[in-house]
């Protein structure tokens, strides 16, 4: 009988600390920053730059393409820049918006 109940004192004490992160969580999700994509055709460079892979010559450049042909139509239209390809665009697949 006490094997029994030190076996069950044994299994609480291990479920103590999942319980006690688990009770954290929700206050934990609430503090992580929701981020918005980036949209192409309003960004600056300062901040396309930030985008992965990007940097400032390709967000310059992104500018650039957008002054001399107007708003991008399709987030697929961004592979007409210079430098950014299909590996590109899918590395910024969801961080991105028209």
């Amino acid at each position: 009988m006490k094997t029994i109940k030190s076996l069950l004192v044994v299994g609480l004490l291990f479920l103590l600390p999942i319980t006690a992160v688990n009770a954290q969580l929700p206050e934990v999700t609430k503090q992580m920053p929701q981020f918005e994509a980036v949209s192409i055709n309003n960004a600056d460079t300062k901040v396309l730059a930030q985008l992965p892979g990007i940097g400032e010559k390709k967000a310059q450049a992104i500018v650039d393409y957008r002054q001399e042909n107007g708003d991008f139509e399709n987030l697929s239209d961004l592979s007409n820049v210079k430098g950014i390809g299909k590996k590109l665009l899918e590395k910024l697949e969801g961080k991105i918006s028209l």
